[in-house]
């Protein structure tokens, strides 16, 4: 006979062999062969230039923020070195020796002085880091994790890790050894592939999950099973989160929300790293494959990895990467360790290279041109970056050498400089050639650190040399360019060399007064050494007017973080347009006055030290004549060191390559932080500005949702897929964030047992942090703070689409948060099986997440296989169940809820799933699989039997407790270490 304990043991395995039937392995058919194609898709994240040669990886890079303590940096230094190390070896024995770390840089801020390095950085920089040491995201606090917002086999944004993590190594025993951690966050943000284990409290990737074993459709039992992929049964037991009992279980059997899995250190199973670390064992080495492998993927667990990768597994989804696809990078006996370089962020040196080509005269481009380009290096480059001037039309000359930004003196100089005599015909590569390569005795970016190349033209290149004859010296020299093209008629091939180098683009329509210029010289300065949090300057106001009226003015909101060294800048195209001087009323509403005028921009420039905290204005008198216009900006600085400030920044899926719309998906991202803490429920709102400059802007409302083009609500990206295209052409997007009346900043939650922990100790699972986060990240009434009303704007910069659909191509997106419970308090005729049951999700649109889907497809079925995506439409038209009556046409992002009486057999698991229709019968992809069961008089599913309860008088039972707990407790501490092994949560440091 058994032991109670062996008995619950038994119960708690993965069905992982047994499963094998389910999948088979797919392959990718084509390679990327050429470099041009390679940087294309390596570019699909954005500007991580890490890339895999000969089984090596090579660049990448290890940034640490300016916001850690220099004295940590020697510790964080050694450990991060000692990661790296680590998890180079895990991965090479991952992926069966096709991968490992060949080359790494760890860039250092630019203040720090005490910490050796081997030089500058080329064109490495924080934003664009595979792997960022910053302060803690109160949601996460020291948990290691990476920041994913596209889908399956998309990357990754970028790996977090704390300087706490790094530095203390009680704290990371937490999450298991530093390099396994890694390899598996390497596999988010690299390969585009998703954890393989539950969260407490996530109806969509719940901790427990009822299985039924019989996957014929004949009515079987079902077993409660934890939320992991393993190649073999994972033995462990259930306990209660608050103490070391077994959990308790609701009236249906099933786990409650403080029931957690906890299974033994001693494992069998080698697999899956993504359940890591729920299964905490040393022997879990692995990433779950094919199902003729020893490590069989289980397709039926409700993971991330399952519902968002169609249940492919983690290695199947590797091998369509274009790492290994088509046999790239076949297995390699040759391993060498990583070669670990520290470099220090060095200030950009900049190249304008401006077109002067007689096309420039046409809508006063060039002046355009003069204007905002001194402003920028009047008022916005960094002191101590370097610009270089240089002019082409048919030929190029350098109008001004690369000169060190130190003063006033220094930014007048360069801005003099600036002509606006513009004649002859167009060669780019003119331009380029001349910026990249030595001149004379005059040094371009030839071999300098950070160098970026702002490229502005309007026409195509119609001289010789071209972009294709300098493009490899471009490469070469680790430039980036920025390019922004000038009119509707600016050269096509800017968006690939911006791509190549791993660049930004930028559109200016010729009727724009100037934002869209402005916003791509802003563009440029991403690239400098990031300055402090303290130091960082948002923009919190915008306005265009051209109108009739004799005064004119508009409110704006200086908030909490945010306040010091607040400045106006007013701009007109006309000097006489403007009558009086702008001027500014406080909250109190008194006035300040004495703006300067800086006649070369026709601009007025309005600056407060400290802006308290409320609702300002601004007021100017005009002319009234209605052919001139004025353009406003208000930016600040935050208000106290102590105190981040709210900031945001946005960006497109596509990032510089060119889009076919009619099979391409753009989605459009803004994410919206102070510091590192999500800012919930705010209004985002994207403009999207077509080719055509004489149509109005498209206005898209981004979403934190979890659904649709967002993969994880309340993590402060808002997103949505762009859908409207009126023509082909370059289309410039912007996001303007406001509080909405209800926005917060989610702080976290410290519980009771983390207010208290003192140490990581390893017997004690109580004091155990949740792993974090699964379809949506918790907000907890006590850890939420209240933004206040505030504003911000950013660019994302532009979009260059080459075909857009004839007709309706966008099906609707999937749903992703089907839910179904059981109704107890008004279920009907239970003894004849009929039952009440709630079902909800969240609509999605007729195109994608956007609009009204028309129609729904629900099945129910006792056979789980129904439902896969190939066989739902042609399942029994049994499983229909009928949604006539509901009202269910909802905008998308919407929630939706039935309830619906069905018949249910008792002791049968039934499956229930989806899809929406739009109006040309366009059909979503299947949704997640939600599962219901009803057990006769709540019974617990393969549970054991509940010991009875003893009905004796307390004094009896305290007699029985005094005589036999010293005696059971040592039996049970003796038989458990002999039969399991000891169970450890931690890695204690010795």
């Amino acid at each position: 006979m058994r032991s109670g304990s062996e008995k619950d043991r038994s119960h708690m395995t993965s069905t992982g062999a047994g499963e094998r039937g389910w999948w088979r392995m797919k392959m990718v058919v084509s390679l990327y062969v050429t470099t041009w194609l390679l940087l294309f898709a390596l570019g699909a994240r954005g500007e991580s230039r890490a890339r895999l040669v000969n089984n090596g990886y090579e660049d990448v890079v290890v940034a640490i923020s300016q916001e850690v303590d220099e004295a940590d940096g020697p510790t964080i230094i050694d450990s991060l070195q000692e990661m790296i190390h680590e998890a180079s070896r895990r991965l090479y024995r991952a992926t069966h020796k096709r991968a490992y770390f060949r080359s790494v840089k760890i860039l250092i801020p630019k203040s720090w002085t005490n910490t050796s390095v081997i030089g500058n950085a080329l064109s490495e920089n924080f934003q664009t880091s595979d792997i960022r040491v910053d302060i803690m995201n109160s949601v996460y606090k020291n948990q290691p994790y990476t920041q994913q917002s596209g889908g399956c086999g998309e990357p990754g944004m970028y790996i977090h890790l704390t300087p706490e993590y790094l530095i203390d190594r009680r704290q990371a025993a937490w999450w298991g050894p530093r390099g396994k951690v890694l390899l598996m966050e390497w596999a988010k943000l690299r390969w585009g592939v998703f954890d393989e284990l539950g969260y407490p409290g996530d109806e969509s990737f719940p901790l427990f999950y009822i299985w039924d074993e019989n996957t014929s459709g004949v009515p079987g039992g079902g077993t409660i099973l934890p939320t992991y992929c393993a190649n073999t049964p994972v033995e462990g037991r259930r306990i209660d989160r608050r103490g070391r009992s077994i959990c308790t279980l609701t009236t249906r059997g099933e786990p409650d929300e403080n029931c957690r899995f906890l299974p033994y250190k001693d494992q069998r199973a080698t697999s899956s790293l993504m359940s890591y670390p729920l299964i905490f064992s040393d022997m879990v080495v692995d990433f779950c494959s094919g199902p003729n492998s020893g490590h069989p993927h289980n397709p039926v667990a409700p993971t991330k990895q399952n519902l968002f990768c169609g249940g492919r597994s983690v290695w199947e989804v590797m091998l369509e990467h274009q790492d290994f696809a088509n046999d790239a990078n076949p297995p390699t006996e040759r391993y060498v360790d990583p070669d670990i370089q520290i470099i220090q962020h060095a200030d950009a040196n900049y190249a304008l290279v401006l077109d002067y080509s007689g096309s420039m005269n046409d809508h006063y481009r060039i002046h355009k041109l003069r204007k905002t380009a001194r402003r920028w290096i009047l008022h916005e480059v960094t002191a101590g970056s370097y610009v270089a001037i240089i002019k082409f039309n048919q030929r190029a000359s350098l109008v001004h050498r690369l000169m060190q930004i130190t003063d006033d003196a220094s930014r007048k100089i360069l801005a003099d400089s600036i002509e606006t005599k513009a004649d002859g015909g167009t060669s780019i590569g003119a331009g380029l050639y001349v910026a990249v390569k030595k001149v004379g005795t005059d040094k371009i970016l030839a071999g300098v650190k950070n160098p970026v190349i702002l490229l502005i033209t309007d026409g195509e290149e119609n001289e010789n040399p071209r972009i294709k004859d300098i493009l490899q010296n471009v490469l070469d020299s680790g430039v980036r360019v920025i390019t922004v093209a000038f009119g509707a008629e600016a050269d096509p091939k800017l968006e690939k060399i911006a791509e190549l180098t791993g660049g930004k683009t930028f559109t200016v329509n010729d009727i724009d007064e100037g934002h869209m210029l402005e916003d791509a010289f802003d563009g440029a300065l991403t690239y400098q050494p990031p300055p402090p949090r303290s130091n960082t300057t948002v923009t919190i106001h915008e306005e265009v007017y051209k109108g009739t009226a004799r005064q004119f003015g508009s409110n704006f909101n200086v908030d909490f973080t945010i306040g010091k060294n607040l400045i106006l800048r007013l701009d007109t195209n006309d000097r006489q347009h403007v009558v009086h001087l702008p001027h500014l009323v406080r909250p109190d509403g008194n006035i300040i006055g004495g703006a300067v005028f800086d006649p070369n921009t026709f601009t007025w420039i309005l600056q407060v030290p400290l802006a308290e905290e409320g609702e300002w204005s601004w007021v100017v008198s005009l002319s009234g004549s209605e052919e001139n216009f004025i353009r406003v900006k208000v930016t600040a600085q935050t208000r106290d060191p102590t105190v981040h400030p709210i900031t945001t920044r946005a960006w497109m899926s596509s990032g510089t390559r060119e889009v076919n719309a009619t099979v391409d998906r753009v989605i459009i991202y803004a994410e919206v932080k102070q510091g590192n803490n999500p800012v919930v429920n705010a209004n985002v709102r994207a403009l999207v500005t077509p080719p055509n400059e004489f149509e109005r802007d498209e206005v898209y409302i981004l979403l934190d949702n979890g659904q649709g083009a967002d993969i994880q609500a309340g993590d402060g990206i808002y997103s949505r897929y762009m859908t409207r295209y009126s023509a082909t052409g370059r289309y410039s997007v912007k996001a303007q964030v406001t509080d909405g009346g209800r926005a917060v900043i989610n702080k976290g939650f410290l519980t009771s047992s983390q207010r208290r922990r003192r140490s990581a100790d390893p017997n004690d699972y109580e004091e155990r942090p949740d792993y974090c986060c699964g379809s949506y990240i918790p907000l907890h009434r006590a850890g939420g703070h209240n933004t206040g009303n505030f504003t911000r704007i950013t660019v994302a910069g532009s979009v260059k689409v080459t075909e857009i659909p004839e007709k309706d191509t966008q099906p609707p997106a999937p749903v992703r948060d089907l839910h179904i419970v059981l109704m107890d308090d008004v279920k009907t005729d239970v003894l004849s099986g009929h039952y009440n049951v709630s079902l909800s999700w969240t609509a999605p649109g007729d195109d994608l997440d956007l609009g009204i889907a028309s129609d729904y497809v629900l099945r129910m079925t006792s056979n789980r296989s129904d439902l896969a995506e190939k066989y739902f439409n042609n399942a029994s038209n049994e499983t229909l169940l009928d949604l006539s009556g509901y009202s269910l046409g909802v905008e998308a992002g919407e929630e939706i809820t039935i309830i619906l009486k069905l018949f249910l057999v008792s002791d049968v698991t039934f499956y229930f799933a989806l899809r929406a229709k739009d109006e040309v019968g366009g059909e979503s992809p299947v949704s997640n699989i939600a599962v219901l069961r009803v057990e006769v008089n709540h019974h617990l599913l393969h549970q054991p039997e509940e010991t009875p309860r003893l009905l004796l008088p307390i004094w009896a039972i305290a007699l029985i407790i005094s005589l036999l707990l010293l005696l059971l407790v040592f039996i049970l501490v003796i038989s458990a270490s002999r039969k399991y092994g000891k169970y450890e949560c931690v890695e204690v440091e010795t």
